[in-house]
């Protein structure tokens, strides 16, 4: 079988011929691993992110020659506009972003892994109103996404690496933790609790833009959407909150993504034990939950009998307790353990729960996934 003929048995219940690996956002494993895989300076990554898609695309042989995960995720593109006015120039031994509209330069961030995280999330509440929210949040349509060249990156990919491997073109985040860039992170839990209908109507407004975001991801190709339902889990809200405030706008976007035909993946980082049947109700072709940690338990063995075989399940190895700093013999054992845990009518698929740490070497990885693909060989 290609990797992507193993993804979708996995997700459709026929019997692979071996048990395929993957990681959530594979592309910022890609990033952390940029020096180790390339071999190249780290200021090559954003020049790389810049480049024409034609050129960009030649990058990722290296990133799957060292870690061949059976899916594969491309990085997402700015737009045409940006990529043409922004370039790096080199000044005393140091690189900068230089933007052509008025020369401006501003350094180029001495760490992918903190950049590509997107720094300190904002705590300053922006919306305060219906009309506030209705003038910050707009859905830019589908065909504008595209022709702004948001999904360059993704059509070049789709056309090396479509054939062969299990396609996610993209993916979001869900309303709920997006309301957060509206509130304030903290701030949103106040607005739920005494202003719910502002907090509805923020949330039906960013599903509009999801929508649009979800459609063009769809008419690019690929395989999967993955929704990323951020900070609806049990360390941070109960369940009835979950039900209010999340799982409707979830919902909209799971059925959206079926709809146009393509894989809908939701990833939870958080506990998920309390509400596992209600995620499962979305009738998602996939779920990701984190590994056990920080006072929840998310039992894999638990989830499967939940999901029944009608959702394939990605495991959910803890990336530095177990893929970092075990044994390699511990691993595997954990690896298999999983396996025998997760899989029911071969719906299982070999994966962290989290994203991979940059800590650890692309050689340890291609061992998990060694390890994943020795199981039903």
């Amino acid at each position: 079988m290609t990797p992507r003929e193993r993804m979708l048995a996995a997700y459709e219940g026929r019997k692979p011929d071996c048990v395929p690996a993957s990681a959530p956002y594979l592309f910022l494993s890609d990033a952390d691993h940029w020096a180790e895989t390339t071999s190249l300076p780290l200021w090559k990554f954003y020049e790389w992110r810049l480049l024409e898609p034609e050129e960009h695309i030649k990058r990722y042989a290296d990133f799957r020659f060292a870690m061949p995960f059976d899916s594969f995720e491309p990085w997402p593109a700015d737009s045409v506009q940006k990529r043409a006015r922004i370039s790096i120039v080199e000044e005393d031994g140091r690189h900068f972003f230089k933007d052509s509209r008025d020369g401006s330069v501003k350094p180029v961030p001495d760490s992918i892994h903190e950049a590509v995280r997107g720094g300190h999330a904002n705590e300053e509440q922006l919306v305060f109103s219906k009309e506030d929210a209705k003038a910050r949040i707009t859905a830019t349509p589908a065909a504008k996404q595209i022709a702004d060249g948001h999904m360059d990156y993704a059509k070049a990919a789709l056309s090396v690496y479509g054939g062969t491997h299990f396609f996610i073109t993209g993916g979001l985040v869900s309303t709920f933790s997006s309301c957060g860039v509206h509130f304030g992170p903290t701030g949103m839990f106040g607005v739920l609790r005494e202003e719910p209908d502002l907090f509805h109507y923020v949330s039906s407004l960013i599903l509009e833009k999801n929508i649009e975001t979800i459609r063009a991801y769809a008419a690019t190709g690929g395989d999967a959407i993955y929704v990323d339902d951020a900070g609806a889990t049990s360390d941070m809200i109960s369940v009835r909150d979950y039900e209010t405030f999340s799982l409707p706008y979830v919902r909209e976007q799971v059925m959206e993504i079926r709809r146009l035909g393509k894989k809908a993946i939701l990833i939870y980082f958080g506990g998920i034990a309390d509400r596992a049947d209600r995620i499962l109700s979305l009738e998602p072709d996939a779920l990701v939950m984190e590994a056990s940690m920080g006072g929840y338990v998310n039992d894999l063995a638990s989830v499967a009998k939940l999901a029944a075989g009608k959702t394939c399940l990605y495991g959910n190895l803890n990336p530095f307790d177990d893929v970092q700093m075990l044994s390699e013999e511990a691993l595997e054992t954990k690896v298999k353990l999983q396996h025998a845990q997760g899989s029911i009518e071969h719906r299982f698929i070999t994966s962290t729960g989290s994203p991979l740490t940059p800590g650890t070497p692309a050689s340890r990885i291609r061992r998990l996934i060694e390890m994943s693909h020795a199981l039903t060989r």
